[in-house]
């Protein structure tokens, strides 16, 4: 790899630098994104200082998946109209995200001048954090593998899917080419248990060494887990929503490792010193293009000229060179992820012309779909982005509330225990939101003792619950009002007929002291009677 890596002469900082962890693939739908929020919320919650550096192409799907509505993007700092600090935002939880929306695109072709503002905005940044997460595009485009080589640690996300294995590898061929120097783990994602994940990683890692002589590490698994639907639809971290499922266990085990094994040990270089040498590379380029345009045109100096049509002829029309581009693509060896690049950023000019995506781009989109041949969890987390984005751009839900409920009945309908839990859950939600109840439970039971089924015996079991049910609540025996006027009376007569013992008991003592009297009066009498 070139100069511009990491590891090249890091710049003097006299403030401590951030832990830079990248999460990347080699192909979307596997989960990147919820897995670098959800590391990074559980970071949070143990302490850590962290901070989400969004740099997923023009989607901004973090923002969605944490609930953020950012004023400003990276764009604006690129541009030099605000400072890091000013657009970053944070989560309810405490994470702070850089949001990169369209601003990132161009970053694989900036200015030395940019990206000496960029440096320098990211050095005074770095010591408000403890970590850096960058949250990648998916694929291998420049800037994707830029922002990689600004990374000394890497997260590869792959899964059990044969085409995420390929990507994932063409991914690592890209990165050992280019002599990446950092860290590499590969973090299985939605699989089954841990030994689905060994296997898995067993798999990949075979064909690494064996094709690319490349060294990578296991870095964990994350399980798949039904809960992640629900929390992107609610724009909630699933390590807060559900902090003992299945991946949210993964999630926090994930967080441990990278605070124990990359906070364990102070860093040496950090994200402003990358863009400092690609600054200082930029430089000292051609302004007629950067390093890998230069390595392109080289290419094509060197080849025969017959192949390589002067597309910039005056001659040359939109519909000419569109055709001369459709025949080169069919009838020659042309490399897959070159006309991959090409289409992204066709795509981005064809935007910045028209300010919209071309008319047949949904067919396009659709046909996509179907051909993924996507599981049942990336079609869930797909379609809860999708509603995600709809009530943010919106200010609603794309379902109503009566819709919503008919869906979710119907889905549960022939299981009783989902639907318990599906009235659980809104009776929870009801009472978070309101303060109280959603059913009258004195009312609900006098309504249910009305009707014909409820009988006499039922009445009694009744009783017989609530006397325990009491009983639990006020460690005492349950006394109904009567209970309590007998029980008042009975002492109270108690009461009285101790009150008359004593009365007997006075009585008795008073008689005995008459005849005593009487007794001393009689003799007193017999004594001064004259004989």
């Amino acid at each position: 790899m070139e100069s511009s890596n990491f590891a090249e002469q890091p710049l003097p900082a006299d403030k401590p630098r951030a832990h830079v962890v990248a999460f990347t693939s080699g192909k979307g739908g596997v989960g990147k994104t919820c897995v670098t929020a959800n590391v990074a919320t559980a970071m949070a919650q143990k302490g850590a200082r962290v901070c989400i550096f969004d740099a997923d192409t023009g989607l901004a799907n973090i923002n969605i998946l944490l609930g953020l509505r950012p004023e400003f993007t990276l764009e604006h700092v690129l541009n030099g109209e605000k400072s890091l600090r000013d657009i970053v935002v944070k989560t309810r939880q405490g994470v702070a995200v850089v949001p990169g929306a369209t601003g990132i695109a161009s970053l694989a072709d900036l200015d030395a001048d940019t990206c000496n503002r960029l440096s320098k905005a990211l050095t005074e940044l770095e010591a408000d954090y403890d970590y850096f997460l960058i949250d990648t595009a998916a694929g291998v485009a420049d800037s994707v593998l830029q922002f990689i080589e600004s990374a000394p640690h890497a997260f590869l996300l792959i899964t059990p899917e044969p085409t995420s294995l390929t990507d994932g590898f063409s991914m690592l061929k890209l990165l050992n080419n280019r002599q990446y120097p950092g860290s590499i783990r590969v973090l299985v994602n939605m699989v089954e248990h841990y030994q689905h994940a060994t296997e898995t990683y067993r798999r990949f890692y075979a064909a690494v060494n064996k094709y690319l002589d490349l060294n990578v590490d296991y870095g964990g698994f994350v399980a798949r887990d039904d809960g992640l639907a629900q929390s992107i639809v609610k724009q909630t971290p699933l390590v807060e929503l559900f902090g003992n499922a299945p991946a949210s266990r993964c999630l926090f085990a994930l967080a441990d490792n990278l605070l124990k094994h990359v906070g364990g040990r102070e860093s040496e270089v950090g994200l402003a010193d990358y863009w400092q040498n690609v600054a200082r590379e930029t430089a000292n380029l051609q302004p007629t293009g950067n390093r890998h345009n230069q390595a392109k045109d080289q290419a094509l100096q060197a080849g025969p000229v017959s192949q390589a049509p002067d597309l910039t002829a005056p001659e040359s029309g939109i519909a000419e060179l569109a055709e001369q581009l459709l025949t080169a693509m069919q009838n020659q060896s042309a490399d897959r992820q070159m006309l991959e690049d090409f289409s992204g950023r066709f795509m981005a000019g064809f935007q910045g012309r028209f300010g919209r995506f071309p008319a047949n781009f949904r067919t396009l989109l659709f046909r996509w779909l179907e051909a993924e041949d996507y599981a049942a969890p990336q079609l869930q987390e797909l379609a809860g982005t999708l509603e995600a984005l709809y009530m943010a751009k919106h200010r609603q839900p794309l379902h109503d509330a009566e819709n919503g409920l008919a869906r979710l009945i119907v889905q549960c309908k022939d299981s009783e225990t989902e639907m318990r839990a599906l009235a659980t859950q809104m009776r929870e939600a009801y009472l978070l939101a309101f303060g109280g109840d959603v059913f009258d439970a004195r009312r609900e039971l006098l309504e249910a003792i009305q009707k014909p089924a409820f009988s006499e015996a039922h009445y009694q079991e009744l009783l017989d619950d609530l006397g325990r049910a009491f009983e639990q609540r006020f460690k005492r025996p349950y006394r109904s009002k009567s209970d309590l006027l007998l029980a008042s009376t009975m002492q109270s007569l108690a009461d009285m007929a101790d009150e008359e013992l004593k009365l007997r008991e006075q009585a008795d003592e008073l008689s005995n002291g008459f005849r005593q009297l009487n007794q001393r009066r009689a003799a007193l009498l017999a004594a001064v009677k004259p004989e």
